[in-house]
């Protein structure tokens, strides 16, 4: 294992604009995966792995034995002194590894056959991560992200996606205006006040799209020039509004209930020892 302690190191600088800059993030197709979660299901996925970077210092039964397992296997390995591996990392509790990963980059899509989720001007890259978490959980296979919304790939996204980034097709930049040739309808959007009761619209079994915005602004004009209908999750009265994860995870499953229901099947644990898309509809 190679071992690096001068922030002038070239490698290290590389690493740091990626974990510093979305935009770098995009341009030089690579991303950083923090934690031993992450790390094994890019691994459990065959994504590429090209570097382990480990903070002096840590160690743990799983992280161990998951840094013998890569290192073997012939991924580069680094050891960076606990300073520089720690401006790396995107939380501030590390388990003491950072996979440096490949970005898959898709154009936009064009005749989606399943449901689709489309992220408008959603920020808060924790937020993004587990909307990725929740559709990839209730069975949806596409994310699409429009202008606005936190770089899908950014290294806090990819830590709050918990894995969920390797089991679905991730499409960024993505322009509203352009959604009907990926995906004919109906695209309900979300709207906390004004759309019609969740439990009483009706889904069909053809593939839909759901669209949801960032929390106090709602959706855009654009995406809700796409939208067929709203729809709205009753609730108290003592309770304005969810937030968008939390109102993403009712809908989603609310979808993926009625799915089942139809097959004859009732809602039972996604794949197994947590993989994301086996046994989804």
């Amino acid at each position: 294992m190679k071992s690096i302690a001068s922030e002038a190191n070239p490698r290290f600088r590389a690493w740091l604009r990626l974990a510093e800059s979305p935009r770098q993030v995009r341009l030089a197709g690579r991303t950083l995966a923090e934690g031993v979660h992450v790390i094994e299901a890019a691994r459990a996925a065959a994504h590429p792995i090209e570097a382990l970077l480990v903070r002096r210092g840590a160690h743990g039964a799983a992280g161990d034995r998951l840094r013998e397992q890569l290192c073997s296997a012939g991924v580069d390995c680094y050891e960076l002194a606990a300073a520089l591996f720690d401006r790396l990392s995107p939380v501030e509790r590390s388990a003491g590894l950072i996979a440096v990963i490949a970005v898959v980059q898709r154009p936009e899509p064009r005749d989606l056959a399943a449901d689709a989720l489309y992220l408008d001007g959603i920020q808060d890259p924790g937020n993004v991560g587990a909307l990725l978490r929740v559709a990839a959980a209730a069975g949806v296979r596409h994310v699409l992200a429009g202008p606005g919304t936190a770089a899908l790939w950014a290294p806090k996204v990819v830590r709050a996606g918990q894995g969920a980034h390797f089991g679905l097709a991730l499409h960024e930049l993505a322009d509203p205006a352009n959604l009907r040739r990926a995906l004919p309808g109906p695209w309900f959007g979300a709207d906390a006040h004004a759309g019609t009761s969740l439990w009483d619209t009706m889904l069909p079994a053809t593939p839909v799209g759901w669209m949801f915005g960032a929390e106090g602004r709602g959706l855009s004009a654009g995406a809700r020039a796409v939208c067929d209908a709203y729809v709205t999750i009753p609730m108290e009265s003592v309770v304005e509004s969810l937030n968008v994860v939390s109102a993403a995870a009712v809908c989603l499953f609310e979808r993926r209930r009625r799915l089942l229901a139809t097959r004859g099947r009732s809602l039972r644990p996604l794949g197994d020892g947590g993989t994301f898309g086996k046994n989804a509809p």
